[in-house]
């Protein structure tokens, strides 16, 4: 077995922390904490580039932007209820806000006649991650209200950095916490890699199959995964609505075995087994699923 030594130790935080992020040219890492903050650094030597304070609550998540022109916006959620988009290597700049709107009562979602402050967000609920799509241009999030939102990921018309942004669509389908997202096409594979299976026999099944790089998947506490697609494959510039495709849930755990005739019985049902993570396969053909309680995909 080979040895390795730590190159540098990069230290700030003053609470753990919750997500690391690395930007597509390899330049910057970027961590977050539950101290409410984002710190930024430099790869290799970890020299301190920049600190991005703004939430007022634990920063749940993190995403640096896989658009090149775009590399250093990151993209973060936090239990504030809010996401943010900032230039990674600039402590002053004040980031884009984004803001879930009011949900009218639909589900156990919160409700809001004026609707919630930019500082506030969803109003006692928390943004728990976050992920672009393939290209940048948006992005998911799961929240603790049951729902996954996206976002359009590009700047708006106005000039006021500290203007919210709203959701361009909002999923419903979930009963507990959304913990984790992702968007389809996300997962590259190393480029040493030739996916030996992919041969061209497959690449035109698969050319032809259901994949689409705007398919969302997420999962919940609640035992389950849903995988959504664009209600119409051709956008054409206009705003991309999605609709629950397949509903995936977790089979509950048996029933512990029930005593012999003549002795008390059991008479609770075993409680549904959430699902803590889910990501696509890199040719995007199968979603795997972290289930709580169970060591096995």
């Amino acid at each position: 077995m080979e040895t390795a030594f730590c190159l540098a130790s990069c230290r700030g935080h003053e609470g753990d922390i919750t997500d690391l992020a690395v930007s597509s040219n390899n330049a910057l890492v970027a961590s977050a904490s539950n101290d409410y903050s984002i710190r930024v650094w430099r790869l290799p030597d970890g020299f301190p580039i920049s600190v991005l304070r703004g939430h007022i609550g634990a920063v749940t998540a993190i995403a640096f932007s896989p658009r090149p022109s775009s590399m250093y916006q990151l993209l973060s959620s936090s239990d504030d209820g809010t996401c943010r988009i900032w230039d990674a290597r600039y402590s002053q700049c004040s980031p884009r806000v984004y803001l879930p709107k009011p949900t009218d009562g639909k589900n156990n979602g919160p409700s809001s006649s004026n609707g919630p402050s930019s500082s506030s967000g969803l109003q006692g609920h928390q943004i728990l991650c976050c992920a672009y799509n393939a290209n940048g241009t948006a992005f998911v999030t799961g929240s603790s209200d049951t729902f996954a939102r996206v976002w359009g990921a590009c700047k708006s018309n106005t000039n006021d950095s500290e203007q919210p942004n709203h959701e361009i669509d909002l999923l419903a389908g979930h009963e507990n916490d959304v913990n984790y997202v992702q968007f389809c096409g996300c997962a590259v594979a190393p480029r040493s890699s030739s996916l030996d299976s992919f041969t061209e026999d497959n690449k035109q099944k698969f050319k032809n199959s259901w994949f689409n790089h705007d398919n969302i998947v997420t999962c919940s506490r609640d035992g389950s995964a849903i995988i959504w697609v664009p209600r119409s494959r051709k956008s054409h510039g206009k705003t991309v609505r999605w609709t629950r495709a397949y509903h995936l849930k977790v089979p509950p755990p048996p029933m512990p075995p029930q005593p012999l005739r003549g002795g008390p019985r059991q008479r609770f049902l075993p409680t549904p087994r959430g699902v803590n993570m889910i990501v696509w396969s890199l040719d995007n053909r199968f979603v795997l699923a972290a289930i709580m309680g169970n060591p096995l995909l």
